[in-house]
C-alpha cells in the first residue's frame, strides 16, 4: 500500500521552497507515495504551479473562493481561521505523512487534535532563528510543543544549521537533506549561447550580468540595480538580468526608470527557461541579506557561472572555486571589480555532486518511510 504524503506549504508561486515541493511531488517514487501538496493558494501564472499541473501532481487548495477574502479573514481571525481549513483538509485526506514547508507550524499547532498518528516533518529554509526562533515566538512555541508531543522531524539544508536547530531545541536529531538540482537540466542545455542572446536581444560582445530570484527584501534586487548603474560608467557594453517575480517588481521597474537604464536592464518574470537563462550570463550575482542556503546558487555553480555572492549567504552554499564572497558594506568600486573579473576568493568549498537532486530525494524517501 502507498504511503499516503502531504507537502504543505503556504502559498505556491516562484521561490526557492515552492521549487523544491514541486521537485519533490514529481520525482518521490510513485510506485512508493500518493502525494498530495495542500497550500493556502496559489498563483496561476507561476511555473512552479504550471509545472505541477502539467505534470497531474494533486494539489488542494485551502483558501476558497477568493484569496483575498481568506487573507482579510486570516488576518481578522489569526492562524486559527487557517488552522480550521488545515484540519478540514487532513481529515479529508487522511494523509500517513506531512511534510511542512516555511511558516507553517502554528497552523499546525492549532489544529494539533487532529494530528495524532501522522507523522510530521519540517524543513527550514530560511535561517533557523528567524524561522523557528526569537524573531517567530508562534512558531517557535509551536515547533517546541510539536517536538514534544507529535515527535516532530526537523530537516536543515545544511549540517551547520542543523547543528544550529539542535542546539536551539536541545535535541539531537535534526536530519539534512539538501536541497539538490536536477544537474542534466543545467549541464545539458541544447541551445548555444549565441541563440539564447538573440531571442534576448543581446549582442555576442554584451557582458551580461544575472541575479535570480524573488524580488522581495531578501533577495536585494535593488542593490543589484544601483550597483550596475555604477558600473555601466566602466563598462557600457554590460546588461543586466533580473529574473524572479515578488512584491518589489513595480518597485524594481521604476527604479530603473528613474535611473534611465531600461535600455541595460531587463526585467524577465513568469521564466520556464532558468537553465538557459544562466547559460546567457557572463556572471550571476547573489546579495541576499539573508539565505537559508540560496539554491540558486547551486543552480549557477553546476551551470558553470562565475559568482558573486554577499556574505549573508552560507558557506555550505560554496561548491566550487568560483565564488567571491563580499560583503554587503563593501565599497562599490570592489563589487564592480568582482563582477567584471570574477576570480574567485574563497578557500574551501564542497562537493557539488552532493546536491544531486536524484541522490537528495532517495535519502527523502527513506526519511519518511522511517518508523
Amino acid at each position: 500500500m502507498k504511503t499516503k504524503l502531504v507537502e504543505f506549504i503556504g502559498r505556491i508561486q516562484d521561490g526557492g521552497a515552492e521549487t523544491l515541493v514541486k521537485d519533490y511531488a514529481l520525482l518521490l517514487d510513485k510506485e512508493l507515495f500518493d502525494v498530495t501538496v495542500l497550500c493556502e493558494d496559489y498563483v496561476p501564472q507561476s511555473n512552479v504551479y504550471k509545472q505541477m499541473v502539467s505534470n497531474h501532481v494533486k494539489i488542494v487548495a485551502m483558501y476558497k473562493p477568493s484569496f483575498f477574502i481568506s487573507k482579510v479573514l486570516a488576518r481578522l481571525l489569526g492562524k486559527k481561521y487557517v488552522a480550521a481549513l488545515f484540519r478540514k483538509a487532513i481529515r479529508q485526506l487522511k494523509p500517513d505523512v506531512i511534510h511542512a514547508h516555511l511558516e507553517m507550524l502554528e497552523i499546525m499547532y492549532h489544529a494539533r487534535d487532529c494530528l495524532d498518528g501522522i507523522k510530521l516533518l519540517f524543513t527550514c529554509h530560511n535561517p533557523p532563528k528567524m524561522l523557528i526562533g526569537d524573531q517567530r515566538p508562534k512558531e517557535r512555541d509551536a515547533c517546541r510543543y510539536l517536538l514534544d508531543h507529535n515527535d516532530l522531524q526537523i530537516i536543515a539544508l545544511h549540517q551547520d544549521m542543523a547543528n544550529e536547530i539542535n542546539e536551539m531545541f536541545h535535541i539531537g536529531n535534526c536530519s539534512v537533506i539538501r536541497n539538490g538540482v536536477d544537474f542534466a537540466k543545467f549541464r545539458d542545455v541544447p541551445e548555444d549561447r549565441h541563440s539564447i542572446r538573440e531571442e534576448l536581444g543581446i549582442a555576442d560582445s554584451t557582458y551580461v550580468i544575472g541575479q535570480i530570484g524573488r524580488f522581495t527584501y531578501q533577495k536585494n534586487p535593488e542593490f543589484t540595480v544601483h550597483l550596475f548603474k555604477k558600473l555601466l560608467e566602466v563598462r557600457e557594453d554590460a546588461c543586466l538580468l533580473l529574473i524572479g517575480r515578488g512584491k518589489q517588481e513595480n518597485e524594481l521597474r521604476q527604479l530603473i526608470r528613474d535611473l534611465q537604464i531600461e535600455d541595460k536592464a531587463k526585467v524577465l518574470i513568469n521564466r520556464e527557461d532558468i537553465p538557459r537563462l544562466l547559460k546567457a550570463m557572463d556572471v550571476f550575482i547573489l546579495p541576499s541579506r539573508f539565505e537559508g542556503l540560496g539554491i540558486v546558487l547551486i543552480e549557477a555553480q553546476v551551470a558553470g557561472i562565475p559568482c558573486v555572492v554577499s556574505d549573508q549567504v552560507p558557506e555550505e552554499a560554496y561548491q566550487s572555486p568560483n565564488i567571491t564572497r563580499l560583503r554587503l558594506d563593501d565599497d562599490t568600486e570592489k563589487w564592480i571589480d568582482a563582477l567584471l573579473h570574477p576570480k574567485g576568493n574563497i578557500k574551501h568549498y564542497g562537493n557539488l555532486d552532493d546536491y544531486d537532486m536524484r541522490k537528495e530525494i532517495r535519502n527523502l524517501e527513506k526519511l519518511y518511510l522511517k518508523k
